[in-house]
């Protein structure tokens, strides 16, 4: 594959190598949509790219949103770049390995969608190995949820911080573990590597949902959801069952402009180079999604 991507206007999905894949609506009738790219490791990354569609089909691209060759200091992994449009401000949340240091989410801020970001905090507590931090407003808090990884607890963890209401960073004693990875009931985890990925958070109904992903026993990688038990951040997260086990996931949802709520993830989930198999992005509509439990 060209590395770095080569810039062009009619990229498929499926010529996009992206990992982690989050659309978001551009506001004018389009759409952009930022993910993981990484050439041969998932650390050996430094940036965060941006493609534009008209049409979800379509895209142009890539857009550099982060150049980390402009940070302050060697990071590497540049994973799982979420967009949150928050009090008229544009953060971008991203999981970086600063080098020396451990692995945590990251905010970033920009005056326009598609402008350059630049660093503000760290969202994830220092003496955790972390990532995939995702964002949620409820009132006029906002809360990072994010994953602490399996290499520390043997368990992965998806867990809750509170930001401090000017995104400097993050209150102290707000760190709660909402639950780990062997709470799916669905499917036992890998007996050895309980991987916690890609938190996200949707209204539904009045009730609050978080999707996630781990790997089943089978090992394959799959997008499962849990439920606030009172429609809060605050609640207890029941497990729902499994919404996709086909080798997908670190999902996150959107609607559309026709009002058609879309799930889109990665497929597959890892690199095959002998059958030149890469992942990339996959859009579903949330209703052809059939919840197994």
């Amino acid at each position: 594959m060209v590395w770095p991507p080569a810039f062009r206007e009619d990229y498929t999905l499926d010529e996009i190598n992206f990992r982690d894949p989050y659309i978001v609506k551009d506001g004018k009738g389009g759409y952009v949509m930022t993910g993981t790219v990484y050439h041969y490791n998932y650390n050996d990354s430094n940036m965060c790219l941006l493609y534009k569609s008209k049409d979800l089909l379509t895209w142009s691209g890539p857009y550099k949103i982060v150049d980390g060759n402009k940070l302050a200091k060697k990071h590497y992994d540049f994973w799982a770049p979420e967009i949150h449009l928050i009090d008229g401000r544009y953060f971008l949340a991203i999981t970086l390995r600063p080098e020396g240091e451990k692995r945590g989410t990251y905010l970033f801020e920009s005056d326009t969608l598609d402008g350059e970001y630049s660093m503000v905090c760290r969202l994830t507590p220092e003496d955790k190995n972390s990532l995939d931090g995702t964002l949620v407003c409820e009132g006029e808090e906002v809360w990072c949820t994010y994953c602490h990884e399996y290499i520390d607890v043997g368990d992965g963890h998806i867990r809750s911080v509170k930001l401090k209401s000017d995104y400097s960073g993050i209150e102290e004693d707000t760190d709660r573990l909402l639950f780990k990875a062997s709470s799916n009931t669905y499917e036992c985890v890998r007996s050895r590597k309980k991987v916690t990925d890609g938190p996200f958070y949707f209204r539904k109904d009045g009730q609050l949902y978080l999707l996630w992903s781990t790997e089943l026993r089978r090992g394959k990688y799959a997008l499962l959801l849990a439920k606030s038990s009172d429609g809060t951040v605050y609640g207890q997260f029941a497990q729902e069952g499994v919404l996709f086990d086909g080798d997908g996931g670190h999902a996150m949802m959107f609607e559309d402009y026709d009002g058609v709520l879309k799930v889109v993830m990665h497929c597959p989930n890892a690199r095959t180079v002998f059958t030149h198999q890469f992942e990339h992005p996959l859009i579903l509509p949330l209703s052809s999604l059939e919840l197994k439990k």
